[in-house]
């Protein structure tokens, strides 16, 4: 089958552990609307597992998708769409630390390419790297901007 392969890097001022903490907060995502066009609504979680809904309106149209995230030993997020408009992709997120106050996040997103998908291959690598790209500059704002882990975050 094929897959559509997305990898997108973003060094955000900020800790590892606080970077780490923050992309995997979605109680925070969700009560602070950090992603402003994506609504986020945590359905179940633990300590290294949280299951959650996600909708965002694409060509007018609202997707709402069901996500399972865990937290890796390495500190590392791993999630998959296990239901909904987008079921499938699988997405790895992880922070290394650049310096003493700097991580570099890697996203990359794997998905089935199938249908339209397959066909549109290159517009949908393009269009999800820009999404990624606009999410992983709105975690930088609420990190090195909104102070998230800081004494009010």
């Amino acid at each position: 089958m094929a897959t559509i392969n997305v990898e997108v890097h973003k060094t955000i001022r900020r800790p590892v552990t606080v970077v780490s903490r923050q992309f995997g907060d979605m109680h925070h995502h969700e009560r602070n609307r950090v992603h402003p066009d994506v609504a986020f609504t945590v359905l179940s979680g633990d300590g290294d597992g949280c299951r959650f809904r996600q909708q965002v309106r694409l060509v007018g149209m609202l997707q709402t998708d069901e996500i399972l995230q865990r937290r890796n030993a390495d500190g590392s997020l791993s999630s998959e769409v296990v239901d909904g408009a987008n079921k499938g992709p699988r997405i790895h997120q992880a922070f290394v630390p650049v310096g003493a106050d700097s991580t570099l996040v890697t996203f990359h997103a794997a998905l089935p390419a199938v249908g339209i998908k397959r066909l549109l291959k290159p517009l949908f690598e393009m269009a999800i790297r820009r999404a990624v790209t606009k999410g992983l500059e709105e975690d930088r704002v609420d990190l090195e901007e909104r102070g998230y882990g800081q004494a009010s975050g």
